[in-house]
């Protein structure tokens, strides 16, 4: 089964914070989503990467899409 992707290249989003495997809050910085790619797990499991380009100093990441939220 084929992972489906959350977001398109060019929206804003949030990283999510956890602690100890909980989500806790949002991050306060807004990243734009610049590149996908899909990659797979030890099982063989797709998933669907996301790089974000940061706006407040520029830095590139790139995070899995579970762990993005739409920016407000």
């Amino acid at each position: 089964m084929p992972a489906i992707a959350r977001y398109k290249e060019g929206d804003s989003v949030n990283k999510r914070r956890t602690t100890a495997g909980m989500f806790l809050e949002i991050g306060s910085a807004v990243g734009t989503v610049i590149s996908q790619r899909e990659k797979r797990n030890k099982k063989g499991t797709p998933c669907i990467y996301c790089t974000v380009k940061w706006k407040e100093d520029g830095r590139t990441s790139e995070h899995a899409q579970h762990m993005l939220v739409p920016a407000p």
